[in-house]
């Protein structure tokens, strides 16, 4: 053989292992790539911790792990991600696949033999390193709708697995999606940080509505806003893939002030610990009256998230009378594709009345606080909150509950870390004592389970959100109604399906008997639904058997659900 086809032979030879390594992550799909969610995405008390491949709106399609490994941990919950599979990487990552119907089927077995053994359908197990071990593409499960899922997708998330942080997946690899779509700015708001401060004479957010230039954007008609003291600004954006109509989230937001960086964050490593901090990221009261995320370009003192770049400062823009200043806010996404708003702020000095906070409680975000009236108490850990407030409470008689109604503060303001409260039970009969708790009225009007213990008079719960909180009851027991069982005969021949609801407490636990033993059923509570798999192996078959079903509320109610069947 020539010397020059050797040595061509030999390169292409030793060059495949070095290409297949420049892409160590495998797409988890078998279909064209399109996500639904992206990284970093704004969602509720979170941010969104990898991607959502779509699966074309269906159940059961293959998903293939990403890189060999072996499954480290595999989690079954009505909530969160339903059912989940871990894998870890030589490369010291952890891939997770939620939502997910069903696993490999050996995992699927041990997963229920598992529940078997603990009576539980909600597990969370640890899986020895080794007993499952997966190669690279292999089919591990089929994707599915489970657990807090809002429609049928694969979420996927690619971790540090010595710390378990999210790492954002498109930093290494795009998994064949293309995106030249630069972000869209949406609106952004000025805010005056303190009583001293204005924009436009007024002691209250700003909102303004950019108009777009290209990929630049700029205010319309061309103005500078007229502005005084500590200024702070946030923006409203959304990123989108190419032809994809699905919102998805940023990357990186920088704001400049006369050509010098004062905040930047980048959304490429969350630790799971630090993820509530997103309440503090948005403008968290704007979120709970309009339902809007504004990304905040300012650092409350009690953010403890590890994404910023910031100076002393912390993203305030401090502006002085007769000054001009330029400013402009860069916001790219993972392709590194960027979208421009430019601004002027005129600074004009403008003597405001003096406001009062209402409340004369003050609340420290870095130390316990405390506050009491004769039928009320509250206590705050430290740092709990973002920043300073002035506590607001007042207590209102109601004709309606077993107590007065207590407004705790206000919903627009967010909370950290969990609250005690205690509320006097003034006029609960001693006979509705076991059914009583705390409930939360919300905007409606309506009161929702809020928990509480009762002792010495006083119920007692922890709280995340402000509101109006009082005493209620539950006397009420759940309701059961069969789908699949019609007098004592089976209408399915796979699975037993129910409905099982509860108007106020909601759903605390359930247990199901088939002919006395222990019998695995399978909760939605999206869906209400409740479903037993049937297995004969484990029931025998030619018989008839005795199913006994009792579901419990949150304040000990219960309803029993008895029939026979034949199988």
């Amino acid at each position: 053989m020539p010397r020059y086809n050797i040595l061509l032979l030999l390169f292409v030879l030793l060059g495949q292992p070095v290409a297949a390594q420049l892409k160590y992550y495998a797409t988890p799909v078998r279909i064209p790539v399109s996500f639904s969610g992206n990284f970093g995405e704004l969602r509720p008390d979170h941010f969104h911790m990898g991607l959502d491949f779509r699966t074309e709106r269906r159940t059961g399609l293959p998903i293939h792990a990403s890189a060999e490994g072996y499954v480290a941990r595999v989690v079954v919950s009505p909530t969160g991600y339903g059912r989940a599979l871990y894998v870890n990487h030589p490369n010291q990552t952890t891939t997770v696949y939620g939502h997910l119907l069903q696993f490999r089927s050996d995992i699927e077995a041990w997963v229920k033999e598992e529940q078997y053994r603990r009576k539980s359908f909600a597990v969370d197990l640890e899986v020895p390193a080794g007993k499952f071990t997966v190669a690279r593409d292999e089919r591990i499960a089929l994707s599915g709708n489970t657990g807090s899922s809002g429609g049928p997708h694969l979420h996927f998330e690619i971790r540090d697995t010595p710390t378990q942080d999210a790492l954002n997946p498109l930093t290494i690899d795009p998994f064949g999606v293309k995106d030249l779509t630069p972000p869209r700015l949406l609106a952004v708001r000025f805010y005056p940080l303190d009583h001293q401060s204005h924009v436009e004479f007024r002691n209250t957010p700003t909102p303004y509505t950019p108009v777009a230039q290209g990929p630049a954007y700029r205010l319309h008609p061309a103005r500078a806003i007229n502005a005084w003291g500590k200024i702070g600004l946030a923006v409203k954006v959304n990123d989108f893939f190419d032809n994809n109509t699905s919102p998805c989230g940023i990357r990186t937001a920088r704001l400049l002030l006369n050509g010098t960086e004062i905040h930047r964050f980048t959304l490429d490593r969350i630790p799971f610990s630090q993820n509530r901090y997103l309440n503090s990221h948005i403008d968290y009261g704007l979120f709970v009256q309009n339902r809007e995320r504004y990304h905040k370009l300012w650092l409350d003192p009690g953010n403890g998230l590890s994404v910023y770049t910031t100076g002393e400062a912390r993203g305030m823009m401090t502006i002085d009378s007769g000054k001009v200043y330029q400013g402009e806010v860069i916001l790219a996404d993972v392709a590194g594709n960027e979208t421009r708003f430019a601004f002027t702020l005129a600074g004009v000095a403008w003597p405001l009345p003096e406001t009062r906070a209402d409340g004369t409680t003050p609340f420290s975000w870095n130390s316990e606080n405390s506050y009491a009236t004769p039928d009320f108490e509250i206590t705050t850990p430290a740092k709990a909150f973002y920043d300073d407030f002035v506590f607001y409470h007042q207590s209102t008689p109601s004709a309606h509950f077993y107590s007065e109604v207590h407004q705790v503060h206000f919903q627009t303001t967010p909370i950290h870390l969990p609250l005690r409260i205690r509320i006097k039970a003034t006029s609960l009969p001693h006979s509705l004592a076991p059914k009583a708790f705390i409930a939360l009225i919300d905007d409606m009007g309506i009161p929702r389970y809020a928990g509480g213990t009762l002792a010495e008079g006083w119920m007692e719960t922890t709280i995340r959100e402000f509101g109006n909180y009082t005493i209620a009851t539950d006397t009420l027991p759940p309701v059961i109604t069969p789908l699949s069982i019609k007098n004592n005969a089976l209408t399915e021949t796979a699975s037993i399906r129910f409905t099982i609801r509860d108007d106020f407490s909601g759903i605390r636990s359930y247990n199901g008997y088939i002919n006395g033993e222990w019998a695995l059923f399978e909760y939605d509570p999206k869906n209400n639904r409740l479903v037993y798999r049937i297995d004969t192996s484990r029931t025998g078959s030619g018989k008839r058997h005795t199913l006994d079903l009792s579901v419990t509320d949150r304040a000990g109610n219960s309803a029993v659900y008895t029939a026979t069947f034949w199988k």
